[in-house]
């Protein structure tokens, strides 16, 4: 596993984070991945699953998808589409189960535990694959995740948000767009720069952002709230972590201010709170850690975030991102930042 990703996952090795480790890091091959995660969030705790009684939630999804997006299929029509299409036709869902039994499922289960170049350890993966009796054994990892409706809906959003990315990339042919904010709605888009006017709106920014962060404020590491009121203090806000005066002052100039290489998610108490950032620039230390951030996006897989990181901060690998950071970093070590008033454990 990359050291970047081996960081990230090895402070809470807790099923949430391993969750959230496959769907950020892990390759994604069509979309085997998250359709595979959808369809055992589906599941109730138990000991174990055939496949049998998988394949109907997972093959739901996956058509779903395909349907929206056949793009996902970089190499062109093969034996699985060709079975989505004359599913469409004749609804003959035997024949698709079979397909997917002989062309999907001794891949799938294998490669969902396979996080940057390297599988996440039996003790902590979420399930053991059983080919011979053609089954999952389900770990203690995944049923306390399955038991706890709260973990689940977190997983199952961002999830879909991830997918969403992911799809994007498939319909502009893998070409570079970038992910911008916009403030006035408050969602995230994906603005392919060779269509002139073509945007795509993929929703909340936070379900994008917040896994990255671990469910915390960006700053005092408070656990965010993802159902409370906008004036609660755990209540999820998309902050600007340079604000656009600032960029300006200092002769930064990344593509956009609202390039997701500066948003993070932060608590309304740090954000607009009394003794909030608002437009001040924040201390060093987060500094550092939005640099960890923007590498962690170059380590993804390249359909995801890795393409509008480096488009936006004019970078053709981790190492040039790395040497804008620290550019920002030699303007930016003379200025005394903003600081939460308090930081939680």
């Amino acid at each position: 596993m990359k050291q970047l990703i081996h960081e990230f996952y090895a402070v809470e090795k807790d099923p949430l984070t391993t969750f959230r480790t496959i769907l950020l890091f892990g390759k994604n091959v069509s979309t085997y991945k998250f359709a595979l995660c959808s369809a055992l969030l589906n599941l109730k705790p138990q000991n174990e699953i055939r496949f049998s009684d998988l394949s109907g939630d997972f093959l739901k999804e996956l058509y779903r998808h395909y349907k929206s997006c056949p793009e996902q299929w970089t190499g062109g029509a093969n034996t699985v589409t060709k079975a989505f299409d004359e599913y469409s036709l004749n609804g003959n869902w035997e024949s698709l189960v079979k397909i997917a039994e002989t062309n999907i499922y001794k891949y799938v289960f294998d490669a969902f535990h396979n996080v940057g170049g390297s599988n996440i350890k039996n003790e902590n993966a979420l399930f053991e694959h059983d080919k011979r009796d053609k089954k999952l054994v389900l770990t203690d990892s995944i049923n306390l995740v399955l038991e706890n409706p709260s973990t689940k809906n977190i997983i199952i959003k961002e999830n879909e948000s991830r997918w969403r990315i992911v799809e994007e990339a498939w319909k502009n042919k893998l070409s570079p767009n970038l992910l911008e904010y916009d403030v006035t709605d408050k969602n995230l888009y994906s603005f392919n720069i060779n269509k002139v006017n073509k945007r795509t709106n993929l929703r909340s920014a936070i379900n994008v952002l917040l896994p990255y962060q671990k469910g915390h404020c960006f700053y005092c590491n408070k656990k965010i709230n993802l159902v409370s009121s906008s004036d609660q203090n755990d209540f999820p806000d998309v902050d600007h972590f340079w604000p656009y005066s600032f960029l300006v002052k200092y002769n930064i100039a990344p593509i956009s201010v609202n390039g997701i290489w500066n948003l993070v998610v932060a608590c309304q108490e740090c954000n607009r709170g009394g003794l909030g950032k608002f437009e001040s620039p924040a201390s060093i230390e987060y500094f550092q850690k939005l640099r960890t951030r923007n590498l962690l996006f170059v380590e993804e897989h390249r359909h995801s975030l890795k393409n509008s990181i480096l488009l936006s901060m004019s970078a053709i690998n981790a190492k040039e991102v790395d040497d804008r950071m620290h550019m920002m970093y030699n303007k930016f070590n003379q200025i005394e930042g903003w600081k939460p008033k308090n930081i939680y454990n």
